[in-house]
């Protein structure tokens, strides 16, 4: 209260007081105007008596401005009859309680208040005034507010969470630390096959006996290490088949209050659908004929298809974990190896990100071997991070089979081209290779055939004779060789001529080689026509009509290539051979192989029994010829002896004919072709 203004309540109390009231009414003055409440005293006509400090940091007026000022002026004019209706009950004795209006600040502004309004009684008890006290409600309704926002988002994230848990896709418990359910969503009961109220305060050893032995040790171990158990596999019957059932992970947390485990958490998800689609895959890929790798970013194996061992002998237990580089793609398409992994095109899977194709690799299968593949290897992504490497590959064998097949028509079919040309421009030749005597008699040769090329490089027989005779133009080669021969012939020479199975077969060829003996005049016995078992095995009827043929027309038979054949003896037996030609791979090596030894005896005997006699081929050194000569060989030829030259150049001899090399008739590309057999068929 002001010490300017005359407050005549306290005036008229205090000079009816001892000098300690006057003191206790200070202490009570002092009290009301320190107070945080704003304390308004009035008359009962609301003429302002007492103003605190209080009450005007509420409303911005000073206590001079206030007192002996009516009340009215904080009372909004909206509010007409307030004031009195306050004041009347006031004036009965009644206190208004905590009653939330709205008054008006200095300057007009509203606040809003909640007012409390007693009576004050004078020494007799009537009610002399009332006193009052306002309380801003701004910060308490903001509070309240702030409360109710608090309390709006709780209930929210309540009801999300409520509404979380009950339609997660996963199951969510918790069971105490006795293992029964205190809480479960509606998902972890339905996998189970119960519903969600019946597990409350049951044990799942209770509900679903079939899962508790899985899942048991999982609970203990929870709560004597306060540790989680994570992703225990848990499986139960969920239908009638015996297929039908259900996979789960399980995981289980300890739950603390403060320092205490109180229970187990729980969590649950249901992979059957994921394991199903799992077997599904692995079920595809290993009905796959293609083989399939996957390996992880460091190039190391970790998955791999039923098809893989198939083809390439290696089992997932060979290669899990290793680098597939080191083990598998070892060796280039030409066999030659890949030294490093840097040199591997699969490399830049995982280095670059690149998808690689290869149409004719190889892969090493396990026992060493080399198996052609096509591939095709693609980097395999979590998200957007590359993790490894997935590599498909075939086995090519079949297709590079096919391939080369084509490609050899083809080329045949160019050759045929090459060979009419040949035929018809004169550009084939013959070269020959001496056969000498070694017991005594007259010497020969052998006529071997060339082609001379587009540009004059010299074309060895084994490069268009197949073709020749697939194509049917064997016979014709041969009739022109039969020509020459005769002609050779007529000038005393005495020779050899090879013939195929198609020129054998021919029905007019006996005809064809009587009208060239007419022609030139030739003593048929210098020509010697050479066989081999193959050709007469094709058409045997045909072969031996031929053979008998020869002999009456005065030539002789040569049995070429003799003991490589089945049926030998029988030709030996029923056609009038005159000449056995001992395979040359009986004759490279004689020297130091016993067994070819043994061979060569016999053969010489046999010829010996059936009046023939014997011509080793392929003779390459002094020690081989000495010793054909110790087993009673007749004739022998090979490189040690003279080397195929061309007919010009060669010529017989009546004795020993050293060895000479057959010089180039031209400076093309291809030089006199030498094989290492020296014995050479047209």
């Amino acid at each position: 209260m002001s010490k300017d203004v005359d407050n005549t309540l306290v005036k008229s109390n205090v000079a009816t007081r001892d000098p300690e009231q006057v003191e206790a009414a200070s202490f009570l003055t002092a009290l009301l105007e320190s107070s945080d409440d704003p304390i308004i005293g009035k008359t009962l006509e609301g003429t302002i008596i007492f103003w605190n400090r209080a009450a005007q940091g509420l409303y911005g007026y000073e206590d001079v401005e206030m007192l002996g000022r009516n009340i009215s002026v904080l009372i909004p004019k909206d509010r007409p009859t307030e004031l009195s209706t306050i004041l009347d009950r006031v004036a009965n004795g009644k206190t208004v309680r905590h009653l939330q209006t709205q008054r008006i600040c200095k300057g007009g502004a509203p606040v809003d208040v909640s007012v409390t309004v007693s009576p004050i009684l004078g020494s007799d008890g009537s009610v002399i005034g009332a006193s009052a006290i306002d309380h801003d409600l701004t910060l308490y309704k903001k509070q309240i507010s702030d409360l109710s926002e608090a309390h709006r988002s709780t209930d929210e994230a309540l009801s999300t969470l409520e509404t979380l848990q009950s339609s997660a896709p996963i199951g969510l418990g918790f069971v105490d630390r006795e293992f029964r359910f205190v809480h479960l969503n509606q998902m972890l009961a339905s996998l189970s096959g119960v519903n969600a109220e019946d597990f409350i305060g049951k044990t799942v050893a209770e509900l679903v006996p079939d899962i508790w032995p899985q899942v048991g040790s999982a609970y203990r171990q929870v709560l004597d290490n306060d540790e989680a158990v994570l992703n225990i596999e848990v499986s139960d019957q969920s239908g009638a088949g015996p297929n039908d059932r259900r996979h789960c992970l399980a995981s289980y947390y300890p739950v603390h209050l403060e320092k205490e485990v109180i229970g187990i958490g729980i969590i649950v998800v249901d992979v059957t659908e994921r394991l199903q689609a799992e077997e599904f895959r692995s079920i595809a890929m290993n009905q796959m004929a293609e083989g399939m790798f996957i390996a992880d970013h460091l190039g190391r194996m970790t998955y791999m298809n039923q098809a893989v061992t198939k083809m390439l002998g290696w089992t997932a237990e060979d290669l899990e974990g290793r680098g597939l580089h080191d083990l598998v793609h070892t060796h280039r398409e030409d066999g030659t190896p890949i030294l490093s992994e840097t040199e591997c095109e699969i490399r830049k899977v995982r280095a670059e990100g690149l998808c690689v194709r290869g149409d004719n690799e190889m892969f090493t299968c396990k026992d060493g071997s080399l198996l052609p593949v096509a591939y095709s290897a693609a980097p395999l992504f979590a998200g957007m991070s590359g993790v490894g490497t997935v590599i498909v590959f075939r086995d090519i064998t079949d297709e590079k089979a096919e391939r080369l097949r084509v490609k050899r028509e083809l080329d045949a079919i160019t050759w045929v081209g090459r060979i009419r040309e040949a035929l018809d421009e004169s550009r084939m030749v013959l070269y020959s290779q001496p056969i000498v005597p070694l017991r005594g008699g007259r010497p020969s040769e052998e006529l071997l055939i060339r082609m001379i090329g587009r540009h004059g490089e010299l074309i060895s027989p084994s490069s268009f004779l197949g073709v020749a005779e697939q194509y049917g133009l064997i016979i014709e080669v041969d009739r022109w060789v039969i020509g020459q021969a005769v002609d050779l012939a007529a000038n005393g020479r005495h020779v050899g001529v090879n013939l195929s199975a198609e020129s054998i077969a021919s029905p007019d060829l006996l005809s064809f080689i009587r009208a060239e003996l007419s022609r030139t005049g030739a003593d048929p016995a210098d020509l010697v026509f050479e066989i081999t078992e193959t050709a007469l095995m094709s058409d045997i009827e045909k072969g031996h009509a031929f053979a008998h043929g020869i002999v009456r027309l005065g030539g002789s038979l040569a049995l070429d290539d003799f003991g490589t054949g089945f049926g030998t003896f029988t030709h030996v037996k029923k056609l009038p051979i005159s000449y056995l030609k001992i395979d040359i791979e009986f004759v490279k090596d004689l020297v130091n192989t016993p067994a070819n030894q043994h061979v060569v005896k016999a053969i010489v005997n046999l010829a010996l029994g059936f009046g023939c006699q014997t011509i080793a081929e392929g003779v390459e050194d002094e020690d081989t010829l000495d010793l054909l000569k110790k087993f009673g060989v007749d004739f022998a030829q090979g490189f040690h002896l003279g080397r195929p030259a061309p007919i010009e150049k060669a010529g017989s001899t009546n004795g020993r004919t050293e060895p000479r090399c057959a010089p180039r008739i031209n400076t093309g590309t291809n030089a006199l072709h030498q094989s290492s057999g020296t014995s050479e068929s047209i």
